[in-house]
C-alpha cells in the first residue's frame, strides 16, 4: 500500500544475514571506565582558526564553520583521505547508487552544532504522548531509509558542511533507530560510517539484545570509533498513560544493562523533563539506570506544540499549571499554540534530578551531545559543551 501518496518501495539491505555475537573482552575496550571519563574543560573551550588540511593535504581546506560554529584541528582523517574514500566508493558502487546518493538528503542537509542526522527510518508507533515526531509524521508502523550502508556512507562523504572523524553522527531524530522494523537498517548504517571514527550516538526506547550490543563494541573498537547509547526513560509510575506502546521499562533497563556490559558509554535520556509527581518517581528511575549499568543521565528539556500540549492535558498525570507557567515565561499562552515546538526548561526540577543523579554517582548532562562528548573524549561544536554538568 502507498504511504505519503508514494508508490512503494523495494528495501533491499547489505548484510542482512544477522550480526554474531562477538567476545569482547574487557581489556580491549576502546573507551577508559566510565569512572575515568573526564574532558579536560580546555577541550571544551575551543577558540582556534580554521581547520589546516589535516597532513598537508593539498586541496581545498575543511568547512570553517560547522552547525553554526568554528571548525578546529581535531579530525582524524586528512580531506585527501575523505576525497579518497569517496573516489573508492564510486568506483566500487553501480552508478545508480552513486546517483541516489549524490541526491539523498544526506548529502546535503545542514548538521547541528550535536553532529550531523543519519536517518535510518521514518515515522514511529510507539506513540508516546509529549513525541515531537507526530507534528512531522503520523504515529504509524516507522519504515526505513531507501539507501544501503555504503550508499548512506557515500551520502554523508558528498555533504561538505561537516567534518567526518571530527563531528558527531546522531541517530534517533525522527524514529526509533532500534525498533523492530528499522533494527538491521540501524546496525548496517552504523557498521558503514564507523569506519569513519566519528563518535556515534542513538537514543532508543527498544530492547537491544546482547548479541548485537557486543557487534557494535566490536565495530567501536575495531574503528576506534566510540559509540554513545541514550536510552530514554521519562517516568516510572506514569508509563501507561504517557508511553502506552513504547516497549516495557523492564526491556529498556536491560537495554542499558547489555550496552553497558559490552563496554559502550550509556546514558539514561530523562527527556523530556516532565513536571510529575512525587518526586520519588524520579529517583527510583535514577536508581534504576545506575543499577542497570548506566554512567550517567541526560537531564533534558520538554518541546510543547498545540498537538503536545493536547495529548498532554489528556493524559491526566502532568502537572498542566507547571507546563503553563514555564510557557508564560518565554512568552506564550497555552490557546495560542501551533504547530512550531516550544522549547522550556523547568530549571529548578533539573536542579533537583541532577542533585539526586551526582548523589548516586551518575554523571548528569543537559544535553543529548554532552553524553556523546563524554563518551568520546571529544567535545561537540558548542562553545560551552558540557559546560553545565
Amino acid at each position: 500500500m502507498p504511504r505519503w501518496g508514494k508508490p512503494k518501495v523495494d528495501i533491499s539491505y547489505e548484510g542482512a544475514e544477522g550480526y554474531a555475537g562477538s567476545d569482547v573482552q574487557q581489556a580491549a575496550r576502546l573507551l577508559p571506565p566510565p569512572s575515568e571519563r573526564r574532558v579536560d574543560p580546555q577541550l571544551c573551550r575551543g577558540r582556534r582558526a580554521e581547520m589546516d588540511i589535516a597532513s598537508g593535504s593539498p586541496g581545498p581546506a575543511w568547512p570553517a564553520v560547522v552547525g553554526g560554529k568554528p571548525s578546529d584541528h581535531r579530525a582524524r582523517l586528512s580531506s585527501g583521505e575523505v576525497r579518497q574514500m569517496v573516489k573508492d566508493l564510486e568506483c566500487s558502487l553501480p552508478a545508480s547508487s552513486v546517483r541516489k546518493a549524490a541526491k539523498d538528503q544526506h548529502s546535503k542537509r545542514q548538521p547541528i552544532a550535536c553532529g550531523v542526522q543519519l536517518l535510518s527510518g521514518h515515522s514511529c508507533s510507539y506513540a508516546c504522548r509529549y513525541c515531537y515526531i507526530q507534528d512531522w509524521y503520523a504515529f504509524v508502523q516507522p519504515a526505513p531509509t531507501e539507501l544501503s550502508g555504503t550508499e548512506v556512507l557515500l551520502a554523508l562523504l558528498y555533504n561538505s558542511n561537516w567534518i567526518p572523524s571530527r563531528d558527531f553522527i546522531i541517530l534517533g531524530d525522527v524514529c526509533d533507530p532500534f525498533h523492530q522494523n528499522l533494527q538491521v537498517r540501524t546496525m548496517e548504517y552504523i557498521r558503514a560510517v564507523a569506519v569513519l571514527g566519528s563518535p556515534i550516538q542513538f537514543s532508543t526506547k527498544s530492547f537491544i539484545t546482547k548479541a548485537l550490543c557486543a557487534q557494535l563494541a566490536q565495530w567501536s573498537v575495531a574503528h576506534q570509533c566510540p559509540i554513545n547509547g541514550l536510552v530514554t526513560c521519562t517516568t516510572l509510575r506514569h508509563v501507561q498513560q504517557l508511553e502506552p506502546e513504547a516497549p516495557p521499562v523492564e526491556q529498556r533497563m536491560e537495554t542499558i544493562r547489555n550496552l553497558s556490559s559490552a563496554g559502550l558509554s550509556t546514558f539514561l535520556f530523562l527527556r523530556p523533563l516532565l513536571p510529575l509527581e512525587p518526586f520519588e518517581d524520579f529517583e527510583q528511575l535514577i536508581l534504576a539506570a545506575k543499577a542497570a549499568g548506566a554512567e550517567g543521565v541526560v537531564v533534558g528539556s520538554l518541546r510543547v506544540s498545540r498537538k503536545i500540549y493536547r495529548r498532554l492535558k489528556q493524559a491526566k498525570v502532568v502537572n498542566m499549571e507547571r507546563v503553563d507557567e514555564l510557557l508564560a515565561a518565554k512568552g506564550q499562552r497555552p490557546e495560542d499554540l501551533t504547530e512550531e515546538q516550544v522549547d522550556i526548561q523547568d530549571e529548578p526540577l533539573r536542579r533537583r534530578v541532577t542533585d539526586f543523579a551526582l548523589q548516586c554517582g551518575l554523571a548528569p548532562v543537559r544535553r543529548a551531545c554532552c553524553a556523546n562528548a563524554l563518551g568520546a573524549q571529544m567535545p561537540c561544536r558548542r562553545s560551552d559543551c558540557l559546560a553545565s554538568w
